[in-house]
């Protein structure tokens, strides 16, 4: 079924919100970055993020501390808000994303094949394209689907879904991924962009449609290049 202009509204507006924000470095800064949330305030949302949803953000993401190590911790009950942090990048260039997170609750029910099952405990997307229908892969861990599975998100055809991982025999445990994203654009999106290049970071802990509670951690996410 066809995605909803309102649906596409939504994913165009959550990355808008946090370029607007964002000023641009010189292109020679732009080779390589690093996210991660050690010089942020402990109990505060982090800096250099935003959503829409600017009212609700801090509801589920705060940065919190572990054995002096900072971290991005969300606890979605019954709610679900996206958030993003503005960045362009050329995948040709820079394919790779790696990243740590940590799944500590799953949402009960969920299955992200299905709009009324569609919550998730920790998910990671690359945003590309623009206005006025952008492009993403969205990164799950799934709860109840294989690892490898790759599919059309529910909401629209313009959204890849990829489990990285799946189930609960890592929960509480902080598990390092990585993935080249160029490779999973050509596989996934092929045909859109010859030189494809990404336009930011999309973060999701959610529960709103099985109306149960997700706990994850998020870090140390990095751009590289091959």
């Amino acid at each position: 079924m066809p995605a909803s202009p309102h649906y596409f509204m939504k994913l165009f507006l959550a990355l808008l919100s946090v370029l607007l924000l964002w000023d641009p470095p010189p292109l020679l800064a732009q080779s390589l970055f690093k996210l991660n949330f050690e010089n942020d305030e402990v109990g505060k949302f982090p800096a250099g993020w935003s959503s829409r949803d600017k009212e609700n953000m801090g509801r589920i993401y705060s940065v919190q501390s572990e054995g002096g190590h900072r971290f991005l911790h969300a606890d979605a009950q019954g709610i679900g808000i996206q958030i993003g942090y503005g960045k362009t990048w050329t995948l040709n260039e820079f394919p790779i994303l790696r990243w740590r997170w940590r799944a500590l609750l799953f949402p009960e029910g969920s299955d992200e094949t299905k709009k009324r099952g569609n919550d998730n405990v920790l998910s990671v997307y690359v945003v590309s394209g623009g206005w006025p229908i952008p492009s993403s892969i969205k990164y799950t861990w799934s709860d109840s689907l294989p690892a490898g599975t790759a599919f059309d998100s529910p909401l629209s055809g313009r959204t890849k879904i990829i489990v990285v991982r799946s189930g609960r025999s890592m929960a509480g445990n902080w598990v390092a991924e990585e993935r080249n994203v160029l490779a999973d654009y050509r596989r996934l999106l092929r045909g859109r962009e010859k030189s494809p290049s990404a336009r930011g970071i999309l973060l999701l802990t959610d529960s709103d449609d099985t109306m149960t509670r997700a706990v994850g951690d998020y870090d140390d996410i990095n751009v590289a290049p091959k």
